[in-house]
């Protein structure tokens, strides 16, 4: 097959979007039309997981199909090295025009891994300011914590700024390739900051939604007897020892709620113009999130935790050769390099991966299985780093020095009853703990987090300001003419 004969690849990106805040998920109010109708034409993915609850890791996984402590991406100050292939790469040598249109995270010098055009800045630092030291003790957050939640309502944002240039430019590029006569398929991904954090949704979207349209979460008095260690050193990273008062949490949600929305809008001006332009029939679509946010749950906000609410992502399919149908198997977003390379006829740059090729799934060619998923934690309110790992309906974070924690979530889908004493799941436990374990030495990968913190403290500590920005883009600046398109810098956090 020559390359002209592939299909396209357009990847959208929400950030920290609870995967059930989605209306093609079982939310009751949520309003994601675009989301929704491309769910129903296409797959659905009811236990899709993130490589890392945090995001900067997340995406540095994603994109090599590799685990966090194999590509050495601690958190959001460490760098990805240039010498990891992406899927990028993969798409890039079989003949794609590969651009990225957005935020990827990408921290050191090497702005593109892979990406052959990229059309915007990144909206956060691609500098190592963010590292925290975790040796001695959990880190206690001084931005992302229980008081910005209290900041929640209607409002504007600097990062939504950012999202419209992100739209804007993935818009006019798409335009412009449309007009292309002979042209070669293309490997898309624009990603957008939107829903995560701030808490707080423009009037537009905030009208959309009423106090009656949120639901609280479910949280027992004792909510945190018998909390996992793990669990207790995230409520110290961000100051989560006591509930945030229901109105304020219905606020907070409600805001996300018109964010989650605003995405949708903006997905839908993409695939209308897409659609438009008569790229939609040979296009493969996919939308996922880096990872979710606890929104509340366990009394626990953000990311960084194993819970559902944290770990799981949207991840929703529709394109040529792709059946309509919903699947249960565990995967993880390891599995998306594999398997757009599966699903595009393409050979990966780099055969070694930790995800699988889900090409046949996908094609209905079988049935889904229990699968596996495993996820990894050093980044945020850790002092150990920690494994979870989903099989079938179990699911089990493990923290070395420490009794693993067990959900069985054909049961307690809301995760309050750790069933790892269980006598009943002895034998679920041992395998999993045996899965968890065969190809991770936990001890050498904190050795190698707490080494990499300091190695990039003592950068910082020199006074350097390092910070990497991208190359000349193909896409001109709204705000300036097309000769040259070189872009500015865009407002960070």
């Amino acid at each position: 097959m020559s390359a002209l004969d592939r299909p396209n690849v357009l990847i959208l990106m929400g950030d920290e979007h609870p995967v059930f805040m989605s209306g093609c998920y079982g939310h009751r109010s949520v309003k994601t039309p675009t989301l929704d109708a491309l769910a129903a034409r296409g797959v659905v993915f009811d236990a899709a997981y993130c490589p890392s609850p945090i995001c900067a890791p997340s995406r540095a996984a994603m994109m090599t199909g590799r685990h966090v402590h194999t590509v050495e991406v601690w958190d959001n100050a460490a760098p990805l090295r240039c010498d990891w292939p992406t899927f990028a790469h993969s798409f890039s040598a079989a003949g794609y025009r590969t651009i990225l249109c957005g935020k990827m995270h990408f921290v050191g010098p090497d702005q593109l891994h892979g990406f052959g055009e990229r059309w915007t800045q990144d909206i956060y630092p691609a500098t190592f300011d963010w590292t925290r030291s975790n040796r001695h003790e959990t880190a206690v957050n001084d931005g992302q914590n229980i008081d910005r939640v209290f900041e929640s309502g209607e409002g504007w944002t600097r990062d939504m700024d950012y999202d419209q240039e992100v739209v804007f430019r993935a818009e006019y590029g798409l335009r412009r390739i449309a007009r292309q006569r002979e042209r070669p398929p293309f490997m898309m991904c624009v990603s957008l900051t939107g829903p995560h954090y701030p808490y707080c949704a423009p009037s537009q979207y905030w009208n959309m939604y009423s106090d009656d349209d949120v639901d609280l979460p479910a949280i027992p008095d004792d909510y945190q007897q018998g909390e996992h260690v793990y669990v207790d050193w995230l409520r110290r990273h961000g100051k989560f020892d006591r509930l945030v008062p229901d109105e304020v949490c219905i606020r907070a949600r409600r805001a996300i709620l018109g964010r989650i929305t605003m995405v949708d809008d903006y997905v839908q001006r993409i695939l209308s113009l897409l659609r438009r332009e008569g790229l939609e029939r040979d296009t493969i679509v996919v939308y996922a999130s880096d990872h979710g946010d606890m929104m509340g749950e366990h009394g626990l906000w953000y990311k960084n935790a194993a819970y559902e609410w944290s770990s799981r992502s949207p991840w929703l399919m529709a394109g040529p050769d792709i059946a309509s149908r919903r699947i249960g198997e565990a995967v993880s977003l390891l599995d998306l390099g594999p398997t757009l390379c599966g699903l595009t006829g393409i050979a990966p740059a780099y055969e070694r991966t930790d995800g699988r090729d889900l090409s046949d799934l996908l094609r209905g060619e079988r049935e889904p299985g229990p699968g596996q998923a495993i996820m990894e934690n050093y980044g945020e309110g850790v002092w150990r780093g920690w494994r979870m790992i989903r099989q079938g309906q179990h699911k089990m974070t493990y923290v070395p020095g420490y009794d693993p924690e067990l959900y069985d979530l054909a049961v307690d889908p809301d995760e309050w009853h750790n069933v790892a004493a269980d006598p009943a799941y002895a034998q679920v436990r041992a395998g999993l703990e045996q899965a968890v374990l065969c190809d991770w030495d936990p001890d050498r990968c904190d050795e190698m987090r707490w080494s990499s913190e300091e190695r990039r403290l003592a950068i910082l500590s020199a006074g350097q300001s390092l910070d990497w920005q991208i190359p000349s883009s193909p896409v001109p600046h709204p705000l300036r003419p097309e000769k040259g398109g070189r872009i500015d810098n865009v407002s960070r956090e």
